[in-house]
């Protein structure tokens, strides 16, 4: 009895993670509109409770506190809007409307080799230049580099200015921790990145 060649399982949150993506591509602006609404939300929250002692008197709220709530708002959800709407433009267009195979091909990518179901190999194809850029820690990680340069750089010139004090030292803590878990990660996104290339490179070898 022959089978039919299977495709990796994906997990229920990968399958949740490609629905969304599915819909971004196929919905940049209502995508960007539900992130934008999520960001306005939590602004309001957030410099509601800023703002609570000039809230406490409902009766004698100044003006300007209702203006700069609803300024913090806008740029709230602009800041998450206007990113998610340019992401969401970038993803490719596979013409997969199944979050189970979209899933399924990622996670074929991801091996870095070629698996036996033909279909979800084109689909991993399609969807692997994009993946490539995405994994590379020199675009990926530019953000962490940068929280780096503020967690660790700043405490340690503080710490080794002027007045030494060796118990001092403990205070650079943090900055190693995180620079112990920048390491790990950058490893793991190379090794993604490493393998989204293998896969590319082992499919045009096969279909070019």
């Amino acid at each position: 009895m022959t089978t039919q060649p299977t495709a990796p399982r994906p997990t229920g949150s990968q399958i949740l993670g490609a629905r969304t993506q599915i819909y971004a591509r196929s919905s940049p602006g209502g995508y960007a509109l539900r992130g934008a609404a999520l960001a306005a939300v939590g602004t309001v929250l957030l410099a509601a409770t800023a703002a609570s002692p000039s809230l406490a008197a409902p009766g004698s709220v100044p003006g300007w506190t209702l203006i700069g709530i609803l300024g913090a708002t806008l740029v709230g959800a602009l800041l998450v809007g206007l990113p998610m709407y340019f992401h969401a433009r970038a993803l490719p267009e596979t013409g997969e409307t199944d979050p189970v195979r979209y899933a399924s091909a990622k996670l074929q990518a991801a091996s870095g080799e070629l698996g036996p179901d033909p279909a979800t190999n084109r689909l991993a194809r399609r969807l692997s230049d994009r993946l490539v850029h995405n994994s590379n820690p020199a675009y990926s990680l530019t953000g962490l580099v940068v929280a780096l340069a503020f967690v660790a750089l700043l405490p340690m010139a503080d710490v080794i200015g002027p007045g030494f004090d060796p118990r001092n030292l403990i205070r650079l803590t943090p900055a190693f921790v995180f620079l112990v878990a920048f390491a790990l990660v950058y490893s793991y996104a190379k090794t993604q990145h490493a393998r989204f290339k293998a896969f590319r490179e082992s499919y045009d070898a096969a279909n070019g």
